[in-house]
């Protein structure tokens, strides 16, 4: 599959207790409008942008139960065709 989106991760900048800048991930946005908005409220904010294949659900790590609720479907379905 060739097809690719963007995905923006907003960050901001902060001061924590002990007068340290950290920078920390605030929301992800599939929208290039949302994340410019997001960088326009003040120097403190800004996105990273980073590009991933249409399909990555199917690569994306999966939980246990997930994986076996996955199973249970594909089991279901089956036994229906062979009913």
């Amino acid at each position: 599959m060739d097809d690719f989106c963007h995905v923006f991760v907003l960050t901001s900048l902060s001061i924590d207790e002990n007068g340290d800048v950290k920078r920390r991930n605030v929301a992800v946005t599939f929208d290039l409008f949302e994340a410019e908005d997001h960088r326009n409220r003040g120097v403190e904010h800004e996105y990273d942008v980073f590009v991933v294949p249409g399909d990555w659900r199917e690569d994306a790590e999966q939980s246990n139960l997930v994986k076996a609720l996955h199973n249970l479907r594909e089991m279901a379905r089956q036994r229906q065709e062979e009913q």
